[in-house]
């Protein structure tokens, strides 16, 4: 099982909360998305991916955030360093995180970004028959935001206007 993420410093009389330094928003209703973010949990260097669903209120909440829309669930997001990245680009930027060698995997975006983006829209069209449902494992639901804090929005260099969504 993956380790807990570090603490961020908290005042007396309120509970530290992980730091997390980026997001993964996700199809949470797709077999193969559920199973590719807990493959990321078992497989990241650090604990540092919080995990959102784009079906969530959070999720839709981002998206408008970044001007995407959360329904047309067809990409995966990763939010870091205050920028989304959507579909293959988001797919190799998680992979710098990996354990090695697994982190070789971020060399995919050496391909072209249209045979990057061509073969996820393939995937991603045949994404709910490519896997058994495997629910949402603990360690998934363990990193799953309904909301974000204030110092959360800081460590992902997001506004904090977007703290009150839960």
């Amino acid at each position: 099982m993956n380790e807990t993420p570090p603490l961020r410093g908290h005042k007396a009389g309120r509970k530290a909360e992980p730091l997390f330094t980026q997001l993964i928003v996700f199809d949470g209703g797709c077999p193969l998305c559920r199973r590719s973010v807990a493959w990321l949990l078992r497989h990241e260097r650090a604990p540092i991916t919080a995990l959102v669903t784009l079906q969530s209120t959070l999720g839709h909440r981002l998206g408008e955030h970044f001007g995407e829309n959360a329904d047309a669930l067809d990409s995966v997001w990763l939010i870091r360093a205050g920028r989304l990245h959507r579909d293959s680009e988001a797919l190799w930027r998680t992979a710098q995180v990996l354990k090695s060698p697994l982190q070789l995997l971020a060399y995919l975006r050496w391909l072209p970004q249209g045979l990057r983006d061509g073969c996820y829209t393939l995937i991603g069209r045949y994404r709910h028959r490519l896997a058994r449902d495997p629910g949402l494992d603990e360690a998934v639901q363990a990193r799953l935001l309904a909301g974000l804090s204030p110092a959360q929005c800081r460590a992902i260099d997001l506004p904090e206007a977007l703290a009150a969504c839960v």
